[in-house]
């Protein structure tokens, strides 16, 4: 095994996006990492967690833009939104708008985000979910789709220059990992890691070949997310550190 990936000892984590007691945070500590959103806990939780050697992420969307979130609209153009077939991509399940990642103005409000919600907080690393939206939402415009993964990994290249120890994950989006963000990513989670896709899907197997033979050879650490004893069971055999997600969200 050619293991260097910086996630190597991690063998068990947590994702928490509710606000926190003192009983969570003593939760929190049994784990190896925990992915959290972080405009919900504390500098206090935040360096008590690290001080029991728990390596924290903190959450940001990628791709989508959370209504409720008035401190980060205000770094916000009308020109960072995302448009298909001359309209915005609004997410009605979530409230949020998918951005647009060529803007260099969206990106300077992630930047701004991570540096305030991330590394003034002193977490470990980030985690960036709603990957997939690059390879949903475009796959009909190979040139678009290309710019926006062009615009994803240069925020990747501007984050490890200005903060090289600082941790990424990123959920899903398995084709922008393997065709753009690899070099820059550390770990990768597999949300919605079942035995029976495994058994069914040749998209499944065929993505699993792929991440057994990057853990192995030390490019990425693979997470999963799953939801029942089998897939729980299957991710440990291939020795994916895996979390049990047992209700409908992350506030459990």
């Amino acid at each position: 095994m050619f293991w260097y990936d910086p996630l190597y000892d991690v063998k068990s984590f947590s994702i928490f996006y509710g606000n926190p007691t003192e009983q969570k945070v003593e939760n929190l500590k049994e784990f190896d990492a925990v992915i959290l959103e972080p405009t919900a806990f504390s500098k206090v939780d935040i360096t008590s967690l690290k001080e029991s050697d728990v390596k924290v992420f903190g959450y940001v969307s990628l791709m989508q833009l959370e209504n409720w979130n008035e401190e980060l609209k205000k770094h916000i153009a009308d020109s960072d939104y995302a448009e298909l077939n001359g309209e915005r991509i609004y997410i009605e399940e979530w409230d949020t708008y998918v951005m647009d990642l060529r803007e260099s103005h969206y990106r300077d409000a992630l930047r701004w985000k991570i540096e305030n919600y991330v590394i003034a907080n002193g977490l470990d690393g980030v985690f960036f979910d709603t990957v997939d939206d690059l390879d949903y939402y475009f796959h009909e415009d190979q040139e678009m789709q290309q710019n926006m993964r062009s615009g994803y990994v240069s925020l990747l290249e501007e984050l490890k220059s200005a903060y090289p120890e600082l941790l990424i994950l990123q959920n899903r989006g398995f084709d922008t990992l393997k065709t753009a963000s690899k070099p820059y990513i550390d770990g990768v989670l597999w949300e919605g890691f079942e035995a029976s896709d495994l058994q069914e899907s040749e998209w499944a197997k065929t993505w699993l070949k792929y991440f057994k033979k990057e853990q192995l050879i030390g490019k990425v650490r693979v997470l999963t997310v799953v939801t029942d004893e089998e897939s729980l069971k299957l991710s440990e055999k291939h020795r994916f550190p895996a979390f049990m997600r047992t209700g409908g969200t992350y506030q459990e």
